[in-house]
């Protein structure tokens, strides 16, 4: 017990000497002799009351003692919080500086972006007036320079042989793009949508051109980083052209291995990119194979540049929802289809591989029907449409799922044209032909006579995973959900007349081609810990399992992630397996719809 204590507490050295027995408490007695009181000697207590008297000494000094403790112990405690609020303190301002660096350079990225994209669009506008100031030095030029035999030779053995006609899985990307419809309403209005069709076509010359630019550069790039940047164009160019010719107002068929081209233009550059990307390097085959793609799209460049250039001012775009085969447009785009199919094959690994052909479509089983059930099935399927006079107009017989062809009138001057399949009497496509133009039917709504649709083709458990609205058109993908895991293969594309609120098209190749009841195993990873993989910067509005393709007929279980950065959608895709990056795809806005790229 410290001096200083017992100083201010007098007490307790009273209570210590009474310890120590320094101090004896007597008491006086008195006793009476003759009369007289008198006072006798002062005598020791006994021993008994000592002992008390010391216990209760030792207690008030153990309270003492204790108290002197808690006092330290308090003053102790308040020096631990002095502390700890100094360091929460200084962490505050450490955090608050941080966040303050974290913004400004969020700040300068998004600055830079804006730049970036300002710089990009005004490149674009520059290369889009330099092309059609190109395109209108050509067509003279090429008039003199061509004579019609070449035009004769037309470009449909070259796409065909390449491309060879055929159902195939598509790549995520294609899947989810909206690109295989057109909205034929728009092209009804005389005035705007003349216009609309002539930049989609127009557009579409123009990324071909881009594209043979770009293909060529491949064969002098040396290094890897040079031929990615270049593919990675190539991607890009390839998607818009697509999506131009998709908007173009002629029938499916008419433009089909042309699509398929471009689509096959766009997949090998990404599984060539792919593999520079893996460290890799290319193969003479790969570049063989680059060249043959090279050689189909030069063709494709000098037929489209021809045509363009034979396309008196006064041609009316609009006129192209007719699909007259007598039609300049339309009849070159009918040639390109009917070549004969001897190139060699695309084989590599890739959704667009001509390697994939032989497989069976998964979905399609059953007895092969006549073309008498043919349109059985068909007037069945499009009572409510009013159809008459049904028609078989040949069939798809090269191909996965072979198809008759089947066409009708609609008592309302509509045309309904549809593929059933051979096998098992399936509807694989159609597309009814009819001006839609009002918006009386709601995004929800469309989905659900969709989901009916489905159901009447007996095909369940499918679930929106895309939906878009053009004009009066709204576009939906529909994909199998087998327990909450979306299998990405198993696509159907639907578009819904808003104004009718009718289905008028459906693509279901990919769904027959690729359906079957698949066993899922448990993966490596969680969708939480592969949500800690995914980049920060990235809002994330939804998660995922999907099983999606990867090439060759091959699918993977995969974690989908949704999420926004700096104003625009993102979807990120990560290996169940490994949390590596499976794919991943950006939100592009263009005049022909929403694409993923």
């Amino acid at each position: 017990m410290s001096e200083e204590f017992k100083k201010d507490n007098p007490a307790i050295d009273k209570v210590e000497s009474i310890i120590r027995g320094d101090e004896r408490v007597t008491e006086t007695q008195f006793e009476k002799t003759d009369g007289v009181v008198v006072q006798n000697q002062t005598v020791i207590k006994t021993d008994k009351e000592k002992i008390k008297k010391q216990k209760k000494a030792k207690e008030k000094l153990a309270k003492a003692e204790k108290k002197s403790r808690l006092i330290a112990e308090k003053q102790a405690k308040m020096q631990l919080k002095a502390q700890a609020k100094a360091e929460k303190m200084q962490l505050k301002r450490q955090m608050a500086e941080h966040k303050a660096e974290l913004k400004r350079q969020k700040a300068e990225k998004r600055a830079e972006l804006k730049r970036a994209k300002a710089e990009e669009r005004a490149y674009l506008k520059r290369v889009e007036a330099e092309h059609r100031q190109e395109n209108k030095v050509r067509r003279e030029e090429r008039k003199e320079r061509r004579g019609n035999s070449r035009r004769s030779r037309g470009l449909g053995g070259w796409i065909a042989s390449v491309v060879a006609l055929g159902c195939t899985a598509l790549i995520l990307g294609s899947l989810l793009a909206l690109s295989l419809f057109t909205d034929f309403m728009e092209f009804n209005k005389v005035n705007t949508n003349s216009a609309s069709a002539q930049r989609s076509f127009y557009d579409f010359v123009g990324y071909v051109d881009n594209i043979e630019t770009n293909m060529s550069k491949m064969f002098v790039s040396a290094d890897s980083e040079g031929k990615q940047k270049v593919l990675g164009d190539i991607v890009v160019q390839s998607s818009l052209a697509d999506s131009a010719l998709a908007s173009l107002p002629i029938k499916d068929e008419s433009k089909y291995l042309t699509s398929k081209y471009i689509n096959q233009v766009s997949d090998y550059a990404k599984y060539l990119n792919n593999r520079l990307i893996d460290g890799q390097t290319l193969t003479e085959t790969d570049m063989e194979n680059f060249k043959k793609l090279y050689e189909v799209n030069q063709n494709l460049k000098n037929i489209l540049a021809e045509l363009s250039a034979g396309i008196s001012q006064n041609y009316d775009f609009s006129a192209l929802a007719k699909n007259d085969t007598n039609d300049v447009i339309v009849s070159q785009f009918n040639d390109l289809e009917s070549g004969a199919m001897d190139y060699p094959e695309m084989i590599y690994d890739g959704p667009f591989s001509d390697g994939i052909q032989g497989k069976s479509a998964k979905a399609i089983i059953g007895d092969e029907i006549t073309e008498l059930d043919a349109i059985e099935i068909f007037t069945q399927l499009f009572a409510v449409y009013g159809v008459e006079k049904v028609e078989v107009k040949g069939m798809v017989e090269n191909s996965a799922i072979p198809c008759y062809n089947l066409v009708a009138e609609t008592k309302e001057n509509g045309e309904v044209f549809a593929q059933i399949s051979k096998v098992g009497g399936k509807l694989v496509t159609f597309n009814a032909y009819r001006d839609c133009m009002g918006e009386n039917v709601s995004e929800q709504e469309c989905i659900k006579l969709a989901e009916d649709f489905l159901e009447k083709l007996g095909v369940n458990d499918m679930t929106c995973v895309w939906s878009y609205s053009s004009g009066s058109t709204q576009y939906l993908n529909f994909a199998y959900d087998k327990g909450g895991v979306i299998a990405y293969p198993d696509l159907i594309k639907i578009k819904v007349c808003r104004e009718r609120g009718v289905v008028s098209g459906m693509d279901a190749d990919g769904y027959y081609m690729n359906h079957c009841e698949r066993e899922i195993v448990d993966p490596e990873f969680t969708l939480g810990q592969a949500y800690k993989k995914v980049s920060k910067e990235l809002e994330i509005r939804s998660s995922a399992v999907a099983i999606i393709p990867t090439g060759g007929g091959n699918e993977k279980l995969a974690y989908e992630f949704i999420g926004d950065f700096n104003g625009e959608t993102y979807y990120v895709y990560l290996d169940a397996n490994t949390l590596k990056q499976a794919d991943i795809f950006k939100v592009v806005n263009t005049e022909q719809g929403r694409l993923l790229i």
